[in-house]
């Protein structure tokens, strides 16, 4: 018997998701790569997506692509009013509104009956980057429609946080007290294999970013001259493109790195792909992120990533498993210097390579698809029964384990009485439970109605919430991933 999954049961129903760009825009990353793995997985499950994103120039208003209805309508600032009034003219058209906000929300709740479901997902808190991208008062208005104003009108209402540091900022920086679920992003998907020997046989790093202020990769540049005097043969590829283009070639041409830096600008997938497999390392200098995509999509073709130890990027590496984190203060040269010596061995690469590997297939689009559904559904349910959720807020998770003398009855009653978004195992009579929302106390409330009275209760670490599995107590660090988590159907 299949599983009957939360993407399943939200066949036939009808949602809009609100996002300032569609991937096709020329500015497009990594929150809309996310938007649209998630969405495109929604409407091949039988839901009806519409995306409402910003028109840009030579871009369709109304198109269709993978079953999804694409509206755009606005510019970078007139996407706001135009997604308003589209929701408007559609109010009794959506069971729920998945709102990605960057930066800014779209304040869906303000526009929608009261029985729908408005959820909104938070990448990464910008409140310290208003500053840098645009002057006051500008700067002052931005801060306080991501804090006070969307504190206030998504009030009560489920959150969807990419990374535990999110989460941690979603409630110090913003002080937002709704139920905040962990979504992390995909993963790539399997890589290709490469030749024997795609590895370079001399130290090369290669960088895909959107070159913008916060990612800070003139700072790559400034490391290279003190790298070359101790490897000149040093060879560092940049990939992406963005408004601080011309100002990092003038600035790798001042700096006389010479053939050591190449520029390919946007790449396709393919060769972001070989340009990974060919290097030893990539290293992400930005100042904050919401998680660190490009750590996982070089990650899947076994090459560490190094970055700062900063929100996002200290939930993307794991320290001597996939990469290496810097104090915030440590100078990049000397960093990037110290791990490419930790490099230097092709046994070295090898090992590193395998965890890497590893690591990276914990994710994927397809259960971040699920999980995403799974707040929608649970949402759903709350909002048709008119009642509020019996849980108050809680960031706390629990792993239990616990056998069972009756395994079968154990676990119909776990199907019937776990939230939707609370994970099991079951491994013959012996089960273990992620329940997420809760701390110890709630956790035996819970036991009790399952009739186990013997159970290990011990709150949840980052990578269990993080990968929304409970791994085995003997996996090592770098080891394959968990089973598939088995949910409520």
């Amino acid at each position: 018997m299949i599983p009957v999954t939360a993407l399943d049961r939200l066949a036939r129903t009808d949602l809009a998701f609100l996002n300032w760009r569609d991937p096709t825009h020329p500015d497009a990353g990594g929150a809309e790569a996310y938007c649209w793995e998630i969405a495109r997985r929604f409407a091949a499950a039988g839901a009806h997506i519409t995306l409402v994103s910003s028109r840009y120039p030579g871009a369709r208003a109304l198109e269709y692509r993978d079953g999804i209805r694409i509206v755009r309508a606005g510019g970078t600032f007139g996407v706001y009013a135009a997604a308003a009034a589209h929701l408007l003219r559609n109010r009794h058209a959506y069971d729920a509104v998945v709102d990605f906000q960057n930066g800014i929300p779209f304040f869906s709740p303000l526009f929608t009956p009261r029985w729908t479901t408005d959820i909104c997902v938070i990448h990464h808190v910008h409140q310290r980057q208003f500053d840098s991208r645009f002057r006051w008062p500008v700067s002052a208005v931005g801060r306080f429609l991501e804090k006070q104003a969307g504190r206030r009108v998504y009030r009560g209402r489920p959150v969807v946080v990419v990374s535990p540091s999110t989460r941690e900022g979603t409630r110090r920086e913003l002080g937002f007290a709704n139920p905040l679920h962990i979504v992390p992003n995909g993963g790539p998907g399997p890589a290709v294999t490469a030749p024997a020997g795609h590895r370079s046989a001399t130290p090369a790093i290669t960088v895909v970013s959107r070159f913008v202020p916060q990612k800070r990769v003139d700072l790559i540049l400034r490391a290279v001259p003190a790298l070359l005097r101790g490897r000149p043969e040093l060879r560092v590829d940049l990939c992406g493109d963005g408004p601080e283009d011309e100002s990092l070639r003038k600035l790798a041409a001042g700096l006389g790195t010479g053939s050591a830096v190449v520029f390919h600008g946007h790449v396709s997938d393919a060769r972001k792909q070989e340009l990974f497999h060919h290097a030893w390392l990539t290293v992400v200098p930005s100042v904050a992120e919401g998680w660190g995509l490009t750590v996982i999509e070089a990650n899947a073709v076994g090459t560490p990533a190094l970055a700062y130890d900063v929100p996002g990027l200290r939930d993307a590496i794991r320290p001597g498993v996939n990469g290496w984190l810097l104090d915030p203060d440590t100078d990049l040269a000397t960093g990037i210097a110290a791990t490419l010596d930790t490099l230097s061995t092709p046994q070295a690469r090898s090992l590193t390579a395998a965890r890497c590997r590893a690591w990276a297939a914990a994710f994927s689009w397809d259960a971040s698809a699920e999980r995403l559904a799974e707040v929608v559904l649970e949402d759903l349910q709350r909002v048709h029964r008119h009642r509020r959720s019996r849980r108050s807020p809680c960031d706390l998770s629990v792993v239990t384990r616990f056998a069972s003398a009756d395994p079968e009855t154990t676990e119909r009653a776990v199907r019937d009485s776990l939230r939707q978004t609370d994970v099991w195992h079951r491994d013959g009579g012996a089960f273990r439970l992620l329940l997420h929302g809760c701390d110890e106390v709630r956790a035996l409330s819970a036991l009790r109605r399952l009739d186990v009275t013997d159970a290990d209760i011990v709150l949840a670490n980052s990578h269990d919430v993080l990968l929304g599995v409970v791994f085995p107590d003997d996996g090592a660090a770098g080891a394959a991933p968990a089973p598939p988590p088995r949910r409520r159907p």
